[in-house]
C-alpha cells in the first residue's frame, strides 16, 4: 500500500528550479516522495545528467550539472553541483501512476487545450507533437496531450540563460 504524501505546492517546484539537489527547497519537493539522490539514474555516460523517478506518485526530476547549465560561470563539467532543470507531473500515461498534487494555476490533467489556454493565457510556442510552451519570468510550463482531454505530462522547466 502506498503512503500518504503530503504533495508539495505547484510554486514549490518552481522555487526548486534551479537549485542544487541538497538544497532546502529541493528537499521541500524530492522528500515527500521518499527520494534520495542514491535513487538518481546517470542518462548519459559521458554527460552529468540524472533523473529522479517516483513512479508510484507520477512525478519525475531532472538534474544537471552546473557546468552543464551555465557554461559561461567558470565551472567544470563534474565539479558540480547538480541542479534541479524540469519537474514533470504525469497524468495519463501509461505504467506511471496519475500525479495526485495540485497543478500550476489549477490545471487538471482532464483540461483541453482550450481550458489551458483559459487558466495560462496563449503559449508562446507550440512544438513537434503539439507540445505546448508557456514562458514566465521566473520558470517555463510545457503541456503534452494524449488526446484532446487527457493531459499526458504536464512540467515546470527552469528558465534557460
Amino acid at each position: 500500500m502506498q503512503r500518504p504524501v503530503q504533495y508539495p505546492k505547484p510554486e514549490d517546484f518552481i522555487a526548486a528550479l534551479a537549485n542544487p539537489f541538497d538544497s532546502e527547497a529541493v528537499t521541500k519537493v524530492v522528500a515527500p516522495f521518499g527520494l534520495s539522490w542514491s535513487k538518481a539514474v546517470k542518462l548519459d555516460r559521458d554527460l552529468a545528467i540524472f533523473d529522479l523517478s517516483a513512479t508510484a506518485f507520477g512525478v519525475d526530476f531532472h538534474f544537471k550539472d552546473q557546468g552543464l547549465v551555465n557554461e559561461n560561470d567558470g565551472h567544470s563539467v563534474g565539479e558540480g553541483p547538480n541542479l534541479l532543470t524540469s519537474c514533470a507531473c504525469w497524468g495519463y500515461e501509461k505504467g506511471v501512476e496519475t500525479y495526485g498534487g495540485p497543478l500550476w494555476r489549477d490545471l487538471r490533467f482532464s483540461d483541453t487545450t482550450a481550458d489551458a489556454i483559459a487558466k495560462l493565457g496563449e503559449p508562446n510556442r507550440i512544438g513537434r507533437y503539439d507540445i505546448h510552451r508557456w514562458i514566465f519570468p521566473d520558470f517555463q510550463l510545457s503541456i503534452h496531450w494524449n488526446s484532446p482531454d487527457k493531459i499526458r505530462v504536464v512540467s515546470y522547466w527552469m528558465v534557460s540563460e
